[in-house]
């Protein structure tokens, strides 16, 4: 029986992973397509490579917080977990399926979160839930929009301001910072491992390291492409770094999402071969990041352009550099509370961002009605799939 549900389980976990990317995709082409700035092919096979790189290689931190951040796992008989884990993994795959033929962008992580607390309630009760936690992750939810929305606004501004100093072929000089920004901050988050002042030290040293010869690259490569044309120039160099951007997005969503899939299956692995979750510091298994992260780009080249549309074009009308502010800033918004292990929403960040970048521009700019529907399916999500999964785990257990 126990084999019959590891197969439930992988089931469910691929398909999250799937949808994940299919739904998700938008997060970080839709802004590219929107503005014209990359064909939606091109588009495509860009996300689905980031997307499996952030995912192998950042895929670990909020995975663990799926695993073990939610409920005390350790707590539930290891045959209630099994069961309990398959469940949320389906029901949220399903759930999100059906959304994601609607064109509304998703946020799968809020979902499978309300899954684990569903199954949690059914298997352990409330004893069992880490509501505390629990409390952190929503305050969470509720403030990445909103940063996204605050931070694509100011950054808008800033580099409208900005665009004034550097014009023509002078932009590549605060493209080239801009760009170093972006890679700084990853290779940074990555390597900050804890707040002593030597890992900080070596963090900032092998950032800057990475982020000085990538610039140095992007500089010698866009200073040699770019057009004469000093309008022309200014396009073209935005136009990279919008692709850069997108390309960052999708390591960061790739590093966030793949928990989705990998923290909840690692957790039916352990009841299933170990008889138990432990207490102590768990690692998701490299195979479970490498499934989760394939599933995410396969995802993404066989669906990945069902929500562009509504996330690149229906929320506010989008130039090259627009794009490129709202890619830019929800980018390092989500490395940030990846690097943190919240299984935040990385749709959050990126609806947030654009919509910001819309209100710098006015009001008007923004599909407001449009907005709210989008955020009122995240939390609709949560609760539908919590219910399900609840419904469905006291049921077999029960029997």
């Amino acid at each position: 029986m126990n084999q019959l549900w590891l197969l439930v389980a992988g089931i469910g976990a691929f398909i999250v992973a799937w949808i994940d990317g299919a739904n998700n995709a938008a997060n970080s082409i839709g802004a590219p397509i929107g503005s014209k700035a990359i064909s939606v092919k091109q588009a495509l096979i860009l996300s689905s490579l980031f997307e499996l790189v952030g995912g192998l290689i950042y895929g670990r931190f909020v995975s663990i917080t799926l695993l073990k951040g939610i409920v005390d796992a350790s707590s539930i008989p290891a045959g209630d977990l099994i069961v309990g884990m398959s469940i949320a993994l389906l029901v949220t795959g399903i759930l999100v399926t059906i959304v994601t033929r609607m064109k509304i962008p998703m946020s799968i992580s809020q979902s499978i979160v309300g899954g684990i607390i569903g199954f949690g309630l059914a298997a352990g009760g409330l004893g069992c839930i880490y509501w505390d936690n629990i409390a952190y992750i929503v305050a969470a939810w509720v403030a990445v929009p909103f940063l996204g929305v605050l931070v694509g606004f100011l950054e808008y501004k800033l580099f409208s301001y900005l665009r004034t100093l550097f014009t023509g072929r002078r932009a590549l000089i605060s493209g080239s910072l801009l760009f170093f920004i972006t890679v700084f901050m990853a290779i940074f988050l990555y390597f900050f491992e804890t707040e002593s002042i030597g890992s900080i030290a070596l963090s900032i040293a092998i950032g800057l390291a990475g982020g000085l010869l990538a610039t140095g690259l992007y500089y010698y490569y866009v200073s040699r492409k770019m057009p004469i044309d000093e309008f022309e120039a200014r396009n073209f160099i935005y136009k990279t770094l919008l692709i850069s951007s997108s390309a960052t997005m999708a390591f960061s969503h790739g590093a966030h999402d793949v928990s989705n899939a990998g923290g909840p299956l690692t957790g039916v692995l352990l009841a299933l071969f170990t008889g138990q979750v432990p207490k102590t510091r768990i690692e998701i298994p490299f195979p479970v990041l490498a499934f989760s992260a394939i599933g995410i780009s396969i995802g993404i080249l066989t669906w990945g352009y069902s929500v562009v549309e509504t996330v690149g074009e229906r929320i506010t009308p989008l130039s090259v550099e627009s794009a490129f502010v709202a890619q830019f800033s929800a980018s390092q918004l989500v490395l940030l509370v990846t690097r943190l292990g919240l299984p935040t929403s990385t749709t959050g960040a990126i609806i947030g961002s654009i919509t910001g970048v819309g209100l710098a521009r006015g009001v008007s700019y923004v599909n407001i009605k449009l907005v709210g529907k989008i955020i009122g399916f995240w939390f609709l999500g949560v609760v539908a799939t919590a219910a399900l999964t609840f419904l469905l785990t006291y049921t077999i257990i029960s029997i």
